[in-house]
């Protein structure tokens, strides 16, 4: 079974999934230390790329067969059904507070009369891909940064929960908006938390919460998460690199 196919299994189901985070990486080669994840996540909201660093790298996924995640700076159609073109395998969206920014995400990932992408862009099939399986096999992850994102869930659930395959928390800025900036063990945090997991659980959605450190895997691991959105890909060299140094020096 190829991993694009798996991923939706595990989606489908709240297994276990790793999704490693690139936001500095533009050497399509270095990819292949992620290889052995479920599927890698390419963040152009934050990262350093364009379309024409993102083509490289979801090909290179391609080559690999690790679904490739991009996650957009916004809601935006274009901005979705163009990642979707440069061979994007799923999209997450930041900042999902409206029902309107969830219909625009479905729309832009898929063609009539499931939704209004426009047939283009060189990558928008994987080889030997047909039309209906296209239809099946692109992901949509929702990011849920703030209290208001947090209390439309439900409501995204009964309108959009076919097309959702998981919620994600943006801890970061969720605690920016609850006034404890950073502060992601903040007890007020941990309330919010709750609220997702239990709303998740509920509907039986895949979930999880960025997670920078082995800590915060343990923290979501007791939450009950199954997507482990997993640190930075500089903040992996250096923790790597450290390791060996730490060897050295012993």
């Amino acid at each position: 079974m190829d991993k694009y196919t798996r991923l939706k299994e595990k989606f489908d189901n709240c297994e276990k999934i790793a999704m490693a985070n690139v936001i500095l990486i533009t050497d399509p080669l270095l990819l292949r230390a992620f290889a052995d994840g479920d599927c890698v996540l390419i963040d152009k909201e934050h990262g350093v790329y364009g379309s024409e660093e993102l083509v490289p790298l979801t090909m290179a996924c391609r080559a690999m067969g690790l679904p490739a995640i991009v996650r957009v700076e916004d809601s935006v159609y274009h901005l979705i059904a163009k990642a979707i073109d440069m061979g994007a395998d799923g999209i997450m969206v930041p900042r999902v507070e409206s029902l309107e920014q969830v219909k625009t995400a479905v729309e832009a990932t898929h063609f009539l009369p499931l939704g209004r992408t426009g047939f283009g862009g060189w990558g928008i099939l994987r080889d030997g891909e047909t039309f209906d399986e296209f239809q099946r096999g692109r992901r949509l992850i929702l990011q849920i940064e703030s209290e208001k994102g947090l209390s439309l869930m439900e409501e995204i659930i009964e309108k959009y929960g076919s097309y959702v395959d998981a919620f994600v928390i943006g801890p970061n800025d969720f605690s920016i908006q609850m006034g404890v900036p950073r502060e992601l063990d903040h007890p007020v945090m941990h309330g919010q938390y709750e609220k997702f997991f239990e709303i998740c659980h509920r509907h039986h959605k895949s979930c999880g919460i960025y997670d920078p450190d082995f800590a915060a895997i343990e923290r979501d691991k007791a939450y009950g998460a199954n997507l482990f959105w997993v640190s930075e890909d500089g903040a992996l060299l250096k923790q790597a690199y450290d390791a060996y140094l730490k060897k050295i020096n012993e």
